[in-house]
This record gives C-alpha cells, structure tokens and sequence, in this order.
C-alpha cells in the first residue's frame, strides 16, 4: 500500500528541497537581506531562526529517505518528516503571532509547513490496519 498519493510525495519533494535550499541560501549568506524577515538584523532573532537548523533539516532527511530507500521502514521515516515539518510552521506561526508580526509571504509557507501535513497524516493514521480483525 502507498504510503502518500504522488500529489502528497511531491509536495513532499518540493517542501524537503525548500528547507534545504532555504538552508543553503541562510548558511551561504545568499537570501537577499531585503528578503529576511522583520528584525533578522538582531542577534536574538538569528539565533531564535538557525535554531530550526536541526529541526528542518531533520524533516527533509527523514523525508527524503522515507521516499526514496526501500529497506527501512518508509511508513515510520514519512510520518516523523511529516510531524517535524508541522512542528516547524507552528514553531515559527507562534514565534511571529506572539510578537504580533504578520508578513503574508513569511506566514504562508510555513502556514503550509503546519498544515500541508495534516492531510497525509489524517490518511495514514485512518486506514484500516494491515491485518485487522475487526
């Protein structure tokens, strides 16, 4: 049985690659300043973004073994990925709502990192049980 639809695994792809090139740009010191979100120049505020580092890339690791390698078990790697990738919209959603920051193209990505997993997840933990009885 698939474990995520092809819409679901490329989303997925898109959402693992964007963390990483994200991760890439912010190391590498390529995002355009302009770019970065209100109050990036802070030292508080850096510190409080490169404490995703672990956390994102994490969810792409996770993600991108659990659809690519065959001899590990796909289904536990592709809902940990799923988890860390919500935990991560929410993580930044409650940071911006506390300090009462609404920027529309910050909010929505990671408005679909909280959300966009709560669709395959729904449809992994609502499936019939290999094996089932009842």
């Amino acid at each position: 049985m698939k474990i995520l639809n092809n819409t679901q695994k490329l989303i997925v792809w898109l959402i693992d690659i964007g963390f990483i090139v994200y991760w890439s740009l912010i190391i590498f010191r390529i995002f355009p300043p302009e770019l970065l979100f209100e109050g990036y120049e802070k030292s508080e505020v850096q510190a409080w973004n490169w404490s995703f580092l672990p956390l994102d890339l994490a969810a792409a690791l996770t993600g991108i073994a659990g659809n690519t390698l065959k001899r590990v078990n796909q289904e536990a790697l592709i809902i940990t990925s799923l988890v860390l990738t919500s935990v991560a919209g929410g993580m930044a959603l409650a940071y911006w709502t506390v300090l009462g920051y609404f920027d529309f193209w910050w909010w929505l990505p990671n408005l679909v990192l909280l959300l966009f997993p709560l669709w395959p997840l729904y449809g992994i933990i609502s499936r019939p049980k290999a094996n089932s009885r009842n």
